[in-house]
């Protein structure tokens, strides 16, 4: 009878056990994921969980064998470089390892000057809501399921994900805040990768870095994980820019640093901006960076951003600024007048939500799950945003035309306003 306590407390004891933090995190592993797709190039990106060589097979739509590409040695994180891509069409790609790990496609951009045609894309913000059991699975009793992803992902992120895929937009642009709470590579894999795993390898995402991606070593796994276009300002990949058909699209940092609470003038990302919205030519123009401008909900409008970067979006005829940070839906302008940039605040990618407080600023306000789908057609540009259910909660509509915007974009940079006049006479 005397034992049995100590018998008890043993087996207490050993239950204990399963739950300390004695392993380290599974090895990040992932699916193929497209990346940084040009109208002769792209990357197709994968991590196993053990160092191994992997091949690409691509084929063109047709059947026709387009070639194989191998790396030259074993490693984990692979970024395999497929050449010979011609603009506008479609090709299908297969990962080879140990056998078939992978399929994906890709889709090049329209040949360069050519305005008209279509051009679709999703954007959304603040989806890095992780599972509960991310921070238990280093201990013995979930290791193993985590390592062997099977244990479920967060329901509206995975259903914002295969929303996402449903769309079949060309590229995908994500706003911010891939991973909470910290932004730390072991919570990649239940964050980001396996909820948009099928949209990630059928189109290329570009991401902004959000103030969560950056509280783990400054962002730099985040970077480390995506393969994006980089500029000779920064040096990295925090802001860049790429063309897509008749849009180009400047993705720009900026999250705070050094302990100021405001973005200076001669910041490097707004340096980087003000010259890449002078040296670029396509019609149709977004911004997309993590924080609004203006806001009805929790963060409130920025000043630094309305003093030191508006200024220059509008004076160079920017068509559409997109930001993340607030968890919902926001919309402000409508584009009818030439000092009337349109912002859109896409914060609910499945985080939980913010509370707003509509005012006469805000044309559209919403605390809502959801994420944006933009379809330019030549002179036209729609932006939806779409809620888990499937309906609209917002439609945005822009046209090109002649005026004073125009005019204002033309003392600016004339060969973008003579791009812009083709698309306009029709």
């Amino acid at each position: 009878m005397r034992l049995r306590p100590w018998r008890l407390l043993s087996w207490l004891a050993a239950f204990g056990c399963l739950w300390l933090p004695v392993f380290d995190d599974p090895p990040l592993q992932t699916g193929a994921y497209v990346q940084n797709v040009t109208t002769t190039s792209a990357c197709v990106a994968m991590m196993t969980a053990a160092p191994c060589q992997l091949m690409v097979r691509v084929t063109a739509s047709d059947g026709r064998l387009l070639g194989e590409f191998a790396e030259s040695s074993a490693r984990r994180r692979h970024a395999l470089t497929v050449t010979g891509l011609e603009a506008g069409r479609e090709y299908a790609f297969t990962v080879i390892g140990a056998g078939r790990l992978a399929d994906g496609r890709i889709r090049t951009p329209p040949p360069a000057g050519d305005d008209r045609a279509p051009v679709r894309f999703a954007a959304l913000g603040d989806s890095g809501a992780v599972p509960w059991w991310v921070w238990l699975q280093r201990n013995a009793l979930f290791h193993l399921p985590a390592r062997w992803q099977w244990l479920p992902v967060q329901d509206r992120v995975a259903a914002i994900g295969e929303r996402v895929a449903a769309a079949k937009p060309e590229f995908w642009l994500h706003l911010g805040d891939i991973v909470y709470p910290y932004g730390r590579s072991a919570h990649y894999s239940a964050g980001f990768f396996r909820p948009f795993a099928e949209v990630l390898a059928s189109a290329p995402v570009y991401a902004t870095l959000g103030n969560h991606d950056v509280l783990d070593d400054s962002g730099r796994q985040a970077l480390a994980h995506l393969h994006l276009p980089d500029n000779e300002v920064t040096g990295d990949e925090r802001c860049y820019s790429f063309g897509w058909g008749g849009l180009r699209v400047f993705v720009v940092d900026f999250n705070l640093v050094g302990g100021r609470d405001f973005i200076p003038e001669d910041h490097p990302s707004l340096v980087w901006l003000r010259r890449e919205l002078g040296r670029h030519t396509e019609p149709w123009f977004a911004v997309a960076s993590h924080f609004p401008i203006r806001s009805v909900s929790r963060q409130k409008d920025r000043p630094d951003l309305l003093a030191f970067a508006l200024p220059p979006m509008l004076e160079h005829g920017v068509d559409l600024y997109l930001a993340g940070h607030d968890h919902t839906y926001q919309r402000f302008g409508d584009g009818s007048a030439a000092d009337d940039l349109p912002m859109v605040v896409s914060g609910g990618g499945g985080k939980s939500l913010y509370e707003v407080t509509p005012g006469a600023r805000a044309v559209v306000a919403q605390s809502a799950y959801h994420w944006c789908f933009v379809e330019i057609d030549g002179p036209r540009l729609r932006l939806r945003a779409r809620g888990l259910d499937g309906g609209v909660l917002d439609t945005l509509e822009l046209r090109k035309a002649a005026g004073e915007r125009l005019e204002r974009i033309r003392g600016r940079n004339r060969a973008r306003a003579e791009r812009i006049d083709n698309l306009v006479r029709g």
